[in-house]
């Protein structure tokens, strides 16, 4: 095995690792139907980062979309409904465990599997949509960005949503607050050098940024009801002056595999 490849290994032994404690949290699965609907119709310009994330998909009746780092399932359900042949990928046994029950228990027309974003085993080119939320930052950046791009069709394109931590500032503040939950030792948020790296071989499209650093903090030692409008504030600030996005938390946009970058 090469160096890269021992280092992808490990990355995925430690986040199979973290998935099975978030997992024992989950005795039961539910649906909450306004948890779908929410994500059937969103407007172009929701404050809400998954929101944005489902309306970059557009109209996806009918095509093949693998919801990549599927962990629990929670969004296989609304893709479904949105009429798409949908499957879920997950590297922990646990979590697809639970994505199956959640299935089951929606009657969705979708399936989950366990497997690696390195190396899913879906044929070249056979992917209309790959939704990715929150998955890269955990990972081997070059070799989960070539298997997308091996597995989507030509016009295909990924979805993505990822945290991020542009701003150097806002690293050392962050570094003051370190996360409360479980987290592998590999994750951290992507760095301008490596959110670069996801877009090689792409054609970025409707790039949005969200939440500005005060939205967590308000929402760990504020107060949680305060979330909203603090989340307000922060799109407001965005909108009215985009340099602010340099300090911006997580980052949503659309990956197009097109002919002219085809090697």
């Amino acid at each position: 095995m090469t160096p890269s490849g021992a280092s992808a290994e490990k990355r995925e032994r430690a986040e199979i690792v973290r998935s099975a404690e978030e997992a024992k949290r989950f005795t039961s699965v539910t649906i909450e139907r306004a948890q779908v609907e929410r994500y059937l119709t969103p407007a172009a310009d929701t404050r809400y980062p998954l929101e944005y994330a489902y309306y970059l998909l557009g109209d996806v009746r009918g095509k093949t979309v693998v919801d990549l780092g599927c962990g629990k399932g929670e969004n296989l359900i609304p893709l479904a409904e949105r009429g798409a042949r949908v499957t879920g990928i997950d590297i922990s046994p646990d979590l697809i465990q639970l994505a199956k029950k959640r299935i089951d228990l929606a009657g969705a027309g979708a399936r989950a599997c366990v497997g690696s974003a390195y190396e899913t085993g879906l044929e070249d080119g056979s992917v209309d949509v790959v939704f990715c939320i929150a998955l890269i930052h955990h990972l081997e950046i070059p070799r989960v960005r070539d298997e997308m791009w091996r597995i989507l069709k030509i016009g295909g394109f990924v979805v993505l949503s990822e945290p991020i931590r542009f701003s150097r500032i806002y690293d050392r503040v962050r570094k003051l607050f370190p996360a409360r939950q479980n987290v592998s030792e590999f994750e951290h948020p992507l760095t301008e050098i490596e959110f670069a790296a996801i877009n090689e071989r792409f054609v970025a499209e409707g790039q949005r940024y969200f939440r500005l650093p005060f939205v967590p903090l308000v929402e760990r030692f504020i107060l949680r009801s305060a979330s909203p409008i603090a989340g307000k504030v922060s799109d407001l600030a965005l909108r009215a002056f985009p340099p602010s996005k340099h300090l911006a938390t997580k980052v949503v946009l659309k990956l197009i595999k097109k002919w002219i970058n085809a090697t």
